[in-house]
């Protein structure tokens, strides 16, 4: 996660930079963002605690039809979202249905976490002032690309302390869509962000009904 993060941020500058050489006329008609957000999960299961604090990202693109000869316009996309839980639990298959299991307050681990990746189908509808005000509401559409766990401690499951990483490459029973409401504020390239899911994490009556709701910052080089 760190890895992707620091890959954006990086990526930030030179996109910025390269904004600039840009036609206006293409800006205005195309545009990428890259979000940083943390997600904080609604319906979580009473066993499990959660971080403060969960990173995700999106990156997108998006082509704006404008509206008449006004600010607003239509702007469908395609992007890629990255969601992350980090708790006190792992995920396990308990009679074909998904659930969390409490790591032991004995053990000593440095993290257990649950990922989820989409391909995201953005359709907003946009505002962008000519001093460059922008807000934006719209609806988001994803199709899931993986879910998988990561723990890394203490092997408990072997009743060693010895450290292990254990990987889930595929968690069970996850919904494959996911879908909500977006919206959007900023100045220019600076922005913030929010995404509340009106679908849940996993299929229904095969995980707990939990389901995200983000927040965070948005670079819109152009």
């Amino acid at each position: 996660m760190q890895k992707i993060v620091s890959v954006i941020l990086i990526s930030l500058l030179p996109a910025l930079l390269f904004s600039q050489g840009i036609d206006d006329e293409i800006k205005r008609k195309l545009s990428i963002g890259f979000d940083v957000i943390t997600d904080f999960w609604m319906d979580m299961p009473s066993n499990m605690d959660e971080r403060a604090i969960h990173p995700g990202v999106n990156a997108y693109g998006m082509y704006n039809y404008m509206i008449g000869k006004g600010n607003f316009s239509f702007s469908p996309g395609l992007g890629i979202g990255v969601h992350n839980l980090y708790s006190d639990a792992s995920p396990v298959l308990i009679n074909d249905s998904t659930a969390f299991v409490k790591i032991p307050d004995s053990v000593s681990y440095k993290r257990s976490k649950l990922t989820a990746s989409y391909l995201d189908i953005p359709i907003e509808l946009r505002f962008k002032s000519e001093n460059q005000f922008r807000f934006a509401i719209g609806f988001k559409f994803g199709f899931l690309m993986k879910m998988q766990s990561k723990y890394k401690g203490s092997d408990y499951f072997n009743n060693d302390d010895h450290e292990i990483i254990f990987k889930q490459g595929h968690v069970k029973n996850a919904d494959s869509n996911r879908y909500g409401f977006v919206g959007r504020i900023g100045y220019k390239w600076f922005n913030v962000s929010a995404f509340y899911s009106l679908s849940t994490l996993f299929r229904s009556g095969k995980g707990p009904e939990m389901y995200p709701v983000s927040v965070g910052i948005t670079i819109i080089p152009f």
